[in-house]
């Protein structure tokens, strides 16, 4: 179970922390000092689940201490596509969009987070449009990500249907998104096919 700590004594470096990340560098010193004082410190043990897939996002996570791996549930089981470490915040987008959790998070070592509730993070963007100018660049970058990813796989297919499209061509992608990782390994085992398939004469 996650332990709940007592914000003590580190108060400067939570809002270093918060400071650094784009969507809170814009509130005043006050507003962040409230919201690292409404939120809870938790620990986490190593291996121990942090965030669900599919759970509520009712709160984002800050990194303050420790290594997080981002996990998504896929055919084949759960697939890494990314890692934390502090300064990382993660569950944002979710909080303001009020989806599901989109991956799960598993501590890799002990990890301390700021667990900033969804109410909080929510009256920081209504009182400060520069906190709310700050998330809709974040969603963005989402997007833009989202597009070019689709772009990639689209090409992808391309090569696969005229059959010069390579297997091991997929290990020089970024991980995938969490939306495309089922995609990404069924591409990947297509290919895969396809290859054993080919006969001398086809390359």
């Amino acid at each position: 179970m996650p332990e709940h700590r007592a914000i003590v004594g580190n108060m400067s470096a939570y809002l270093g922390l918060l400071r650094e990340h784009q969507i809170f560098r814009e509130l005043p010193d006050q507003a962040l000092k409230d919201l690292v004082v409404r939120s809870d410190l938790i620990g986490y043990v190593e291996n121990e689940l942090m965030l669900r897939q599919g759970d509520a996002s009712d709160s984002a996570l800050l990194i303050t201490q420790g290594e997080a791996a981002v996990l998504v549930d896929g055919s084949q089981g759960q697939a890494p596509i990314g890692h934390l470490a502090v300064g990382a915040l993660v569950g944002e987008v979710g909080v303001f969009a009020d989806m599901p959790r989109t991956a799960s998070v598993r501590a890799s070592t002990a990890v301390e987070v700021l667990k900033i509730g969804r109410a909080d993070v929510l009256a920081s963007g209504g009182d400060n449009p520069a906190f709310l100018r700050a998330v809709i660049k974040q969603l963005g970058e989402r997007m833009l990500a989202f597009n070019q990813t689709v772009g990639v796989y689209t090409d992808a297919l391309a090569e696969l249907e005229q059959r010069n499209f390579e297997a091991r061509l997929l290990d020089d992608l970024p991980p995938p998104m969490p939306e495309f990782v089922g995609f990404a390994h069924a591409l990947r085992r297509i290919a895969e096919r396809i290859g054993l398939r080919r006969s001398p004469r086809d390359y």
